[in-house]
């Protein structure tokens, strides 16, 4: 089956749900028609957040509708779409009682909006400044609710992904066996939940496409290699990291930059060899910790195959960032372009398209390919 590891959810009704007064309205209004995708134009409404009088968030139907997302799921040749919820700081930069209880009403809503469908892998929202409160929800999210991972924008404040104060969250999904799905991370030297576009980083002013562009894999870079070297996936060795939106041509090369700056019998230099006195050793090369992470590559990215010359046993997934407009988003013509790959194996096709993320949510295919294949060609 194929597996798209990159969308978006927002369904709208869940803030019905919610009693904090300051849990704001939605409104919805025709479609601009605007909208293009390959220059067809996609149909729906538009709705914007608001919240104590300001503009939250505004984003198109399909954010919303299961059977319009349906609709195009089926038009990009995926069996299985990954809902990741929005990527925008609703919850962390709110009152703290506010974002417990979206978090509730979002996880409660999800459920009941893809209860007996299999086409929907749903994925829980936790209030992650109350790391007390996000064990519970994410206990109750999983096994009350049946959703299948985490979602987190990266750290918290100006901590990584490597601080301590996450141990007792890392420790609730190791022993809860989901996946963590890191979309944004935090961006390098920005505070960890947000856009640098949303917080005026000085970094990126004048040039609006670099956090799409630059920051994803920049972050994720960082990231990765705090988790590594912080002791994190030594003491964590189930967790099972996925990263959307920075590609994956950067993997080769992190990984051997890694191992380079790592002491060894062959040496590496006095710099580098100071660095590490009297820190904890990792009890890997940097390299193999990478068998924890499953990094999701654009289907623009045609040098594919090169890159999984140097990540032989990878973990590549794919996402179609539905229904986003930026670069990264490629639906409703993902899948097509991995198939016609021609340098690209058809068994790591099938990894990338599906496989592998099967792998990385646990889905047993018992070795049988998709019954709508035949429906489909």
């Amino acid at each position: 089956m194929y597996i798209d590891g990159d969308t978006h959810y927002w369904p709208l009704r869940f803030i019905d749900k919610v009693s904090h007064p300051g849990k704001g309205h939605v409104e919805i209004t025709d479609d601009t028609g605007d909208y293009l995708r390959y220059g067809d134009r996609v149909p729906g409404k538009v709705a914007t957040y608001y919240r104590d009088g300001k503009k939250i968030h505004s984003f198109k139907e399909g954010r919303w509708s299961i059977p319009l997302r349906a609709d195009f799921m089926k038009k990009d040749g995926f069996d299985i779409q990954v809902l990741i919820p929005d990527n925008r700081p609703l919850i962390y930069e709110c009152d703290a009682e506010l974002g417990r209880q979206l978090a509730r009403a979002y996880n409660d809503t999800v459920a009941e909006d893809i209860q007996g469908d299999d086409r929907f892998i749903g994925v829980a929202w936790i209030y992650l400044p109350d790391i007390k409160e996000a064990v519970k929800e994410l206990r109750r999210a999983v096994k009350d609710l049946g959703l299948k991972a985490v979602k987190l924008n990266g750290g918290w404040g100006d901590g990584d992904l490597d601080n301590e104060i996450l141990w007792p969250l890392y420790e609730a999904i190791a022993d809860l066996d989901i996946p963590i799905l890191l979309h944004p991370a935090a961006r390098v030297f920005e505070l960890q939940h947000s856009h640098p576009w949303l917080v005026g980083s000085e970094r990126f002013q004048g040039y609006q496409h670099f956090p799409t562009a630059l920051g994803f894999s920049l972050t994720y870079m960082v990231s990765a290699s705090r988790l590594i070297f912080g002791g994190v996936l030594d003491r964590f060795p189930t967790l099972k990291f996925a990263f959307f939106e920075g590609g994956i041509g950067w993997v080769p090369w992190l990984m051997h930059t890694l191992n380079a700056h790592t002491p060894n019998e062959a040496g590496v230099s006095v710099a580098v060899q100071q660095f590490f006195e009297g820190k904890q050793a990792i009890k890997k090369p940097p390299s193999e910790y990478f068998n924890q992470f499953y990094i999701a590559a654009v289907s623009w990215e045609s040098y594919l195959a090169e890159t999984i010359k140097g990540w032989a046993n990878h973990n590549i997934i794919i996402g179609s960032d539905f229904d986003h407009g930026d670069a990264v988003a490629t639906w409703p013509k993902t899948v097509e372009v991995i198939k016609g790959m021609k340098e690209l194996s058809e068994q790591d096709k099938e990894r990338v398209l599906g496989g592998n993320a099967m792998r990385l949510f646990g889905i047993n295919g018992n070795g049988a390919r998709r019954q709508e294949a035949q429906a489909r060609n």
